[in-house]
């Protein structure tokens, strides 16, 4: 009978060599399911030695961890770092010009971030917009009232009473007969 899941690997491939840990199977199994270098070793049919020296390089950090907790703040500081390096004698050399465009792609990156926009939007445009969707949906009510579609059924035919479900075939009959 076939099992499921993952699979342990043979030791060794039909040459007789060793095989290779399947790095980003092996980060998978660590990382998202939380599994041992032990459990993921055997799985992928390697020591857990081997998956650990292949992805330990790989796994999330404390730092990485505080670094994904504080971007938004990390990229404003570096941001602020960037502008107080522009002075006088740098803005007449082109590498100030190098400084300002970090400067603003940190800030765009900031704010998504933060979840803020990073795009201006023309209000007159989403207004219009805006209108046409009121537009469209009044029309669609209109439309669907026409064909007697109410809120409660579905076409006005229905036997069964608003709010009450009818599930046995049974009832169902009954209520068509």
């Amino acid at each position: 009978m076939p099992s499921h899941g993952p699979q342990p690997n043979h030791n060794h491939n039909q040459y007789g060599q060793h095989n290779r840990v399947d790095v980003s199977q092996a980060v998978n199994l660590k990382y998202n399911h939380h599994l041992s270098y032990k459990e993921v070793g055997k799985i992928l049919g390697v020591t857990p030695q081997a998956v650990h020296n292949r992805i330990k390089h790989l796994l999330p950090t404390p730092d990485t961890k505080y670094y994904q907790d504080h971007r938004a703040d990390i990229l404003s500081n570096i941001q602020l770092q960037l502008l107080s390096e522009l002075d006088g004698d740098r803005l007449k050399k082109a590498p100030a010009g190098s400084l300002v465009l970090a400067a603003c792609q940190l800030y765009d990156k900031e704010r998504l971030e933060r979840g803020q926009s990073t795009a201006n939007a023309d209000m007159r445009v989403l207004s219009t917009t805006l209108q046409e969707l009121e537009e469209q949906e009044r029309e669609l009510k209109r439309s669907l009232g026409d064909l007697s579609v109410t809120g409660d059924r579905d076409d006005g035919d229905c036997n069964i009473p608003p709010g009450q479900k009818c599930n046995d075939i049974k009832g169902i009959k009954r209520n068509v007969s």
